[in-house]
């Protein structure tokens, strides 16, 4: 069960409204700005364009659309939590040929991986932790 500490709190709220525009942009086509806006169909076609089968690509959209709601409302959090670690260490090792870090100053081709290893981070604690305050899993008395 999850405790009341704010700590978690904290950490699920950041972590769901890091994951938030990403899975809206999948999901919604929101966020245009934010190198997305694209919908489901075309979410849809680019994953198929890197051999990423229709049935995964639907888990990806839903899983980060939906799961980034569950985590700032802390409703099955370490299900949320797990299932965007899931997702996001895959996007580690798609972006690990790309070094380490951000891609700052425009040079490289890619983005590295500094930005999955802290979000993973902060999911593994969610996962391990819980949801802590204000969470409707603290509520319900959820696991």
């Amino acid at each position: 069960m999850t405790d009341n500490d704010y700590v978690w709190l904290f950490l699920r709220v950041v972590a769901g409204g890091i994951i938030f525009p990403y899975g809206m942009q999948k999901l919604l086509g929101w966020f245009d700005d934010f190198g997305g806006g694209v919908g489901v169909k075309q979410t849809l076609a680019r994953m198929r364009g890197k051999k990423i089968p229709a049935a995964l690509g639907w888990l990806i959209i839903l899983g980060q659309s939906l799961g980034s709601v569950a985590l700032i409302l802390g409703f099955w959090g370490r299900l949320a939590a797990a299932a965007n670690f899931i997702i996001f260490t895959g996007a580690f090792f798609v972006h690990a040929r790309d070094g380490w870090t951000l891609n700052w100053l425009g040079k490289k081709k890619g983005e590295g991986v500094e930005y999955f290893v802290l979000l993973l981070s902060v999911l593994l604690v969610i996962i391990i932790k819980g949801t802590g305050a204000f969470s409707l899993d603290h509520c319900l008395k959820l696991r």
